[in-house]
């Protein structure tokens, strides 16, 4: 039998796979272009090159971005506010603009790339968020001052930035910790109680963006890991999708329409924020917005999609470990950069109370998601072997037995 046809077909494949693979740099690299050409044409190589902290820092954070569950504000958002004192309002904002090139070029490689996605959450869940965020921003901000900033003490947003980054982790964790467990491909069935849930996920979520640049994604993975067993290489990229759109939304109105953007600098002092004088100048170092987000974008552009291209290739569970290493630096730092946290007994016991709550949901939403979320398996069916997530000695043991079932 000719079996050319199919060598051809593979051929073929492998090539439309490089090529997608090399339209993806296309992407950073036209970023980087315009970038240079920007900062050369407008003269602000000064600004960037006092704010390289911010390039350091993304880094690390839009490879984060790219490749978990959390958005780059899981990294720049601790990192500012509690090791080099920038207010979470001016956190927030950044985050939010940086995560509109990092979490946008991640997703444009994704959809380039055909990175498998959940279009039935996308559909949902992006609606969801930008009301959640939009909702969130105009009910918990302070509109009057500059920034925008938070109407909640801004240790209890550092708290519970941890909180969530630790939920992420343990959800992750748990589930590589089960020998064999049901995944799946797509949400399914999809009816009105998963879209529900996605729905509710990703209001959440997004309500979270509005004062901490990121949480639509870190929600939508919670619910669609745990309860409706979403496969976690479709559930990160299906996340970055949506907080790339939250993203370029907060960018477009809190730093273009607004003018957060628009900061003026005299000397190492903020004087002006979208036009409007300051009544009293604020440290640039702590406050130059722009600044700050010029000198990171160029991380963010490249590192990503190459997050995105990490998370894609490696197994489960090496990206367990990756976002393991992240939430257990999040809480160290918390309690070494936090003195309040040592001293404050309301915040103690609202970091406290807010564990047990979170664990005892993660349980119970474990324990009673199939009847949650209505995911029920027909009992008739056997679980086939691409539905199975498995440990390596599992997965070994699987396919020894369909191998010795074929003959």
């Amino acid at each position: 039998m000719d079996l050319s046809f199919v060598d051809e077909a593979a051929t073929r494949r492998e090539s439309a796979v490089r090529r997608r693979k090399r339209l993806g740099y296309l992407v950073p690299g036209t970023i980087t272009v315009v970038w240079l050409i920007g900062l050369t044409a407008f003269g602000l190589w000064p600004r960037v090159l006092d704010n390289w902290v911010a390039t350091l820092t993304m880094v690390v954070g839009s490879f984060v971005a790219g490749s978990t569950p959390q958005g780059g504000g899981a990294v720049a958002f601790p990192v500012f506010t509690k090791a080099l004192g920038i207010s979470s309002e001016v956190a927030r904002a950044f985050s939010l603009a940086i995560q509109t090139v990092g979490m946008g070029s991640a997703a444009l490689v994704i959809l380039i790339r055909r990175v498998p996605v959940d279009r039935f959450a996308l559909t949902l869940g992006i609606p969801a968020a930008l009301v959640g965020f939009f909702l969130g921003l105009h009910t918990l901000s302070d509109t009057t001052r500059p920034f925008w900033p938070s109407i909640l003490p801004g240790a209890y947003l550092k708290v519970g930035f941890t909180l969530l980054v630790m939920t992420t982790a343990t959800i992750v964790f748990l589930g590589s910790r089960v020998p064999v467990r049901e995944v799946r491909s797509r949400i399914r069935p999809a009816g009105p109680r998963q879209g529900a849930l996605v729905v509710a996920a990703t209001f959440i979520g997004g309500v979270a963006s509005s004062q901490l640049g990121s949480g639509a994604d870190v929600f939508f993975f919670l619910v669609a890991a745990v309860l409706l067993g979403l496969e976690p290489r479709v559930c990160v990229p299906t996340s970055v999708v949506i907080m790339a759109h939250v993203s370029l939304a907060g960018f477009l109105y809190l730093g273009v329409f607004h003018g957060m953007l628009n900061v003026t600098v005299a000397g190492d002092q903020v004087v002006a924020v979208g036009g409007q004088l300051l009544a009293a100048p604020l440290d640039a170092g702590r406050n130059d917005l722009l600044g700050l987000w010029l000198a990171g974008t160029i991380a963010a552009c490249w590192t990503a999609p190459l997050g995105a291209a990490f998370a894609a290739a490696v197994s489960t569970r090496v990206l367990v470990g990756f976002v393991a290493i992240l939430a257990l630096l999040e809480v160290i730092t918390t309690v070494l950069f936090l003195p309040q946290l040592l001293h404050d007994p309301a915040l103690i016991t609202f970091a406290l109370v807010s564990t047990v709550v979170m664990m005892v949901a993660l349980w119970l939403g474990d324990r009673y998601r199939h009847r949650i979320a209505g995911t029920v398996l027909d009992g008739r069916a056997s679980l086939q072997r691409d539905a199975v997530d498995a440990v390596e000695q599992y997965a070994e043991r699987a396919d020894r037995t369909a191998r010795e079932e074929r003959r």
